[in-house]
Formats: structure tokens, C-alpha cells, sequence
């Protein structure tokens, strides 16, 4: 059964220092005749992430590198336009890993399908999605901040930092936070409840955490890394505790996995530090999309996307994740 063709962006040339949006391009593909078990997907929604950054090659690191020709890869939500399966019949709604594409053949079991009327479908990208799944567990699983305890979150304005916030205040705890802009904080202290918040780009983070927890921190939830994971460190009470989910500020350096300077405070102060991402509620994943879900039914946690029209512009909004200019989840909407 033939499939047509596909239009997908692929890595141009090695990014230099910075990630841009000239270093992908927009080119049409054959796709494959589809065969038994198989579907034709039209994506509707795609995902960019600053994990992706770390699949580009020119960086040293756990991830095995893309060459450049090669298509990008992600999340992606769309529609079956084509099926052989009778598992997953046209019309249906499913999840995928093949992003940065507008349609493409796979096996019906490499896919998830979901439910269309559980809000916006970009929603299963982001708090439905490796989002939820990783801010969820990062507050609920590892740091656990209890009433009365104070607790630090970097990168508070994107997608994992403001749900993060959200429920950590939900614990009754005293939520800090850093962003990039007056707008995110403003935005963060308003909206989202957080009690002070912090513009990095404009106020020393030693400073704001001396002046807004002088007896010291009790969590720090860490999305960036670097100078500011140096100054948690510093402001961290003995036997505080300490979840490390990214390092955002890494990731355009020759070495994204570089340790914080401060790294003998951890010792100093018998400090708890736990690494933690999308997987790590494995088999819990349900339970924790399902809370989710129920904190947004009833209004209880707020979602907010940042919205780009069209897959032309994909890479574009990719680079901007790098610049900060998205607050919650970056989303690209491709129909």
C-alpha cells in the first residue's frame, strides 16, 4: 500500500556554539509502502526539548550522536490517516518518537495511542507526557519537600520548572524560583503562587537566596546546572536535599557534563543528591499521568504552552529554548 511522501527537517551542518535554525533544513522523503501491522501517521503536534541538544554531534557524552543528513527525532502527536492494524484503526490518536516530520510508516505496536479528549493533544507531549513524568516524580518520588521547608527551582518558568513549583507548593512548601525575564516572574508569583523569584539575568542568585532563605535550603530542584547549581550549593541547609533533572546552561559547552565547582559542599554538608528524569517512575507512569490529570480536571494545576505554527519553523523554536523566549512547554503545531 503505497504511503507517498514526507516532509521532515535534518540536521544542515554540526552546530557551532550555539544552536541556530540554520543548522537544519526542511526536505521532502519518500516513505515506505506500508505492510501488515503498519499505519500512516499525519502529525499534528511535535515537541522540542532541550534534551535533544544533546544528540547533535559535537558534544562528548552518553547519547550517540546524529549525522548530519540524518532526520531529527521526538515527540510527536498525530492522527492515523492509513491503517493495517486493527489495533490502531484510522482516526486514531497516538504518541510517537518521530517528531520533526509531517508523516511517517510505522508499526502500529511502536505506538501509543491516547485519548483525544483529555485536552489539547499537545498536552501529551508536555503534562501528559515526558513533562508530567518527570516533574511529578522529581517532587512526589524524590525530594518530597514537606510543609514549612523551603525548596529552590531552577528554570521555574519552563515546561518541568512550573509544574514543579506547583506541586511542590501544593506540599505546603515555600517555593523559590529562578527565571530568565521580569515577565517569567511576574508570571511565576502571580500565577503560579511562588513565593519570591528571582531574574538571573539581572540579580546574583547568592544574593536573592541569602536575602529570601537565610537559614539555608532545605530542597533544590536543579533543571540548569552551572553557576546556578553552584549557588544552591552554597545556600543548602546540612542534610538538605538535592534532585537533579538538567543543565540546560551545559548544554551548548564542549563539555555539557562538567561538574559544579561547589561539588565538596555536597560532602561538607552531607547532602542528599539524586539524578532523576522521565523514566524514573517506570512502571508507576500510569499513576502518575493519572494524577495529573485529575490536578488538571479539577483546576488544581495550571498548563501553560508556548505555541509555534507550522514545521518550517521547528528549528526556530528549537533554538529559542536556548534563548529562554518560551515559558512552559515549547510546542510546534504542525496541522
Amino acid at each position: 500500500m503505497g504511503a507517498g511522501s514526507a516532509r521532515g527537517v535534518r540536521l544542515a551542518r554540526t552546530p557551532g556554539s550555539e544552536v541556530s535554525a540554520e543548522d537544519f533544513d526542511l526536505s521532502d522523503m519518500a516513505l515506505p509502502d506500508l505492510t501488515d501491522g503498519q499505519v500512516l501517521v499525519r502529525n499534528s503536534w511535535m515537541s522540542v526539548d532541550p534534551y535533544m541538544r544533546l544528540s547533535l554531534p559535537g558534544l562528548p557524552g552518553a547519547r550517540a550522536p546524529i549525522s548530519v543528513g540524518d532526520v531529527m527525532s521526538g515527540a510527536a502527536v498525530g492522527v492515523v490517516e492509513v491503517s493495517t492494524s486493527p489495533a490502531l484503526p484510522v482516526g486514531a490518536m497516538v504518541v510517537s518518537q518521530r517528531g520533526w516530520r509531517d508523516r511517517f510508516v510505522a508499526n502500529a505496536a511502536e505506538l501509543r495511542k491516547v485519548d483525544p479528549g483529555v485536552g489539547s493533544p499537545s498536552w501529551h507531549l508536555g503534562i501528559l507526557g515526558l513533562t508530567g513524568l518527570t516533574a511529578y516524580p522529581g517532587i512526589e518520588f524524590v525530594l518530597q519537600p514537606k510543609a514549612g521547608e523551603t525548596i529552590f527551582i531552577s528554570g521555574g518558568a519552563g515546561a518541568v520548572g512550573s509544574v514543579a513549583c506547583q506541586l511542590a507548593r501544593r506540599r505546603g512548601a515555600r517555593v523559590l524560583a529562578s527565571a530568565g525575564s521580569d515577565e517569567k516572574c511576574a508570571w511565576l508569583v502571580r500565577e503560579l503562587g511562588v513565593s519570591a523569584a528571582v531574574n538571573y539575568h539581572s540579580e546574583d542568585l547568592g544574593a536573592f537566596l541569602a536575602r529570601e532563605c537565610p537559614a539555608g535550603l532545605d530542597c533544590y530542584f536543579d533543571n540548569v546546572g552551572g553557576p546556578t547549581l553552584d549557588a544552591a550549593l552554597r545556600a543548602m541547609r546540612p542534610q538538605g536535599r538535592i534532585g537533579l533533572c538538567g543543565a540546560i546552561s551545559q548544554y551548548n559547552d564542549d563539555n555539557y557534563r562538567a561538574g559544579p565547582a561547589e561539588f565538596f559542599t555536597i560532602i561538607e554538608k552531607s547532602l542528599a543528591v539524586n539524578g532523576f528524569n522521565a523514566g524514573t517512575p517506570g512502571p508507576r507512569s500510569p499513576e502518575v499521568l493519572a494524577a495529573l490529570g485529575d490536578l488538571l480536571k479539577s483546576g488544581e494545576l495550571i498548563w501553560k504552552e508556548t505555541v509555534v505554527d507550522g514545521l518550517e519553523n521547528a528549528p526556530d523554536a528549537f533554538a529559542a529554548l536556548f534563548r529562554g523566549e518560551n515559558i512552559g512547554k515549547m510546542v510546534v503545531r504542525l496541522a
